[in-house]
C-alpha cells in the first residue's frame, strides 16, 4: 500500500512540474521467439501467482496486462533486479535470473499491450 502511495504522490508531482512520466512513447516491436522465451521464463518463475496478464493469475501484484504503455525496459529490468530501491516498500522480491533471462522476460512484458 504504501509503494502505491509513493507512486500516486510522485505521479501526481510529475503532472504538476512537467517531468517526464516512467512509462514508454512508443510500443517495443519483437520478434515472436523472443517473446517466446520470455513467456517461458515468466512461466518457470511462476510469476503468475502473484501478476494477472489478460485475465490470467494472481491478484497480489500488479495487472502486467499493458505494462509497455507504463513503464519502458530499463525500468522494468532496473525494478526485477531491486524492487525495492525502485518502489519503496514494494513486497516483490528481486527475479533471480541472468540478464538474458531478465531481457527475454522483459521483452515478452513489453509486447502485452
Amino acid at each position: 500500500m504504501q509503494g502505491l502511495i509513493i507512486v500516486m504522490v510522485f505521479s501526481l508531482i510529475s503532472m504538476m512540474t512537467g517531468l517526464q512520466p516512467l512509462y514508454a512513447s512508443e510500443p517495443v516491436h519483437v520478434s515472436d521467439s523472443d517473446v517466446d522465451v520470455g513467456k517461458a521464463f515468466y512461466a518457470k518463475k511462476r510469476c503468475g501467482m502473484c501478476h494477472m496478464i489478460e485475465g490470467k493469475g494472481g491478484k497480489m501484484g500488479p495487472d502486467l496486462s499493458h505494462i509497455a504503455s507504463k513503464r519502458d525496459r530499463e525500468w522494468l529490468i532496473a525494478f526485477m533486479k531491486n524492487p525495492k530501491k525502485m518502489v519503496p516498500g514494494a513486497k516483490m522480491m528481486p527475479v533471480k535470473g541472468s540478464d538474458a533471462d531478465l531481457s527475454a522476460l522483459t521483452t515478452y512484458l513489453l509486447s502485452q499491450q
